[in-house]
């Protein structure tokens, strides 16, 4: 799954794929504005080095409401188990890092 982030908003493409996470933007879009989008979505932050974005758990699950499969909330479930094993959620436990990327 990954989060588009365009100047006009956000979706969660993809979010039956459970096996990947990042975050992606096609525009020429500056921290600033992805900043701005994430915040207006209640959709994270961009983290100071600019490269992740640290994203809700809840806002990952409100995003996939009706575009999944029965059975995706286990699988997702162990997706965010596997992210705070390996250090990708914050101290909360409530929000897991997601790179950004820029699609060309």
């Amino acid at each position: 799954m990954y989060l588009d982030i365009a100047s006009d908003g956000l979706d969660l493409r993809q979010p039956e794929n459970t096996r990947d996470l990042y975050a992606s933007y096609y525009e020429r879009l500056g921290p600033e504005q992805i900043q701005k989008v994430l915040v207006d979505n209640d959709a994270g932050e961009l983290s100071e080095d600019r490269q992740h974005v640290m994203i809700p758990v809840a806002a990952l699950r409100r995003l996939a409401a009706g575009k999944v499969p029965e059975g995706w909330d286990a699988e997702f479930d162990a997706m965010i188990e596997k992210a705070r094993e390996r250090g990708w959620l914050n101290e909360a436990g409530d929000a897991v890092q997601a790179h950004l990327e820029r699609e060309r």
